[in-house]
């Protein structure tokens, strides 16, 4: 078993164990683990402030009283085919080797250094990438604002003006209630007409004809909401299983359902889905589902729209 076999596994785990659980204990060493940071703004001076947008990252937290882990050890023992004493032990020489070099680059995962603060980790680029998103390449800007000029105060003459409104609208009332009380009768006595019976009618047949008209009218008809729906959305089928590609995570089950309807308007034949593995992890945005590996890293190829950062996942690992 050589170290850099060791290595290699290690950081194949780490890197899963971030991106589907959001967090990885490190015996030894500390914990990695995904943070959301909500968008903020800095006041730089009077009529100038910066805008923070949203984003996901990693951080690191240095606690070498960690003596075990219940994800790491098993999935390093697994890989390694070594029992869990062994894989631990093996797991322990890493971390010290690790920490006897630093500074030191871990590829694929990122680089340990040391400060006045203590240890510090900066993730890999495209793992950063990969944890932030549809948040990948947003950055902060500088808004000034600008003071408007002030308009010129003409407010003294708005009470003349609306008491002479005020004046001239009851004048025209007064006029106007004049003409209707003179033409009143007139049209009062043009507007009254005695309808014409005939003498073979009987009084009451009128209301008869006008109930029979009434119950002989059809109701309205109104539109069935379920026989007028729209087309039927395709989702992840999580009984056949195979690979998805997740293009999105967030703690907020609420947003990771706004993404996902963007994406179903944008690949309406595709079936789109929210994973989670767990109650503790982030909600993933899934599009698409193929059997093997090579036809999801395909489908990504034809889908122009997906994120670049957009990566491959086991539909039976998660819950859907």
């Amino acid at each position: 078993m050589t170290s850099e076999k060791v290595l290699t596994e290690f950081t194949a785990i780490v890197r899963e164990l971030l991106l589907q659980h959001d967090r990885a204990d490190i015996p030894g060493l500390g914990t990695l683990k995904v943070e959301s940071v909500l968008s903020a703004h800095e006041l730089l001076d009077h009529g100038k402030f910066v805008v923070h947008p949203t984003s996901r990252r990693i951080s690191f937290e240095e606690n070498p009283a960690i003596e075990s882990s219940p994800t790491l050890v098993p999935s390093l023992a697994a890989k390694l085919g070594v029992a869990d004493e062994r894989a631990s032990e093996v797991l322990t020489l890493l971390v010290t080797e690790i920490l006897s070099q630093v500074p030191v680059r871990i590829p694929e995962l990122g680089t340990f250094t040391r400060s006045d603060d203590g240890l510090r980790f900066t993730a890999n680029p495209d793992l950063a990438a990969a944890v932030s998103g549809i948040y990948t390449g947003l950055s902060s800007i500088t808004v000034e604002h600008e003071i408007a000029p002030q308009p010129v105060q003409r407010r003294q003459r708005w009470p003349w003006a609306a008491a002479a409104m005020v004046v001239v609208a009851a004048g025209l009332y007064f006029i106007t209630q004049g003409n209707n009380e003179s033409n009143g009768p007139a049209e009062e006595t043009a507007a009254i007409s005695t309808p014409v019976i005939p003498d073979s009618a009987p009084t009451d047949s009128l209301t008869t004809v006008a109930i029979e008209d009434s119950v002989d009218q059809e109701p309205p008809t109104f539109p069935d909401p379920e026989t007028e729906a729209g087309p039927e959305t395709l989702s992840l089928d999580h009984e056949a299983g195979g690979y998805t590609l997740i293009v999105a995570s967030f703690p907020e089950e609420s947003t990771a359902l706004e993404v996902a309807e963007r994406y179903r308007n944008i690949y309406p034949d595709i079936p789109v889905g929210i994973l989670r593995s767990s109650d503790s992890t982030n909600h993933r945005v899934a599009v698409g589902q193929a059997p093997t590996i090579s036809e999801a890293l395909d489908l990504k190829t034809k889908l122009n729209d997906l994120p670049p950062e957009s990566w491959v996942l086991s539909i039976r690992d998660v819950g859907i």
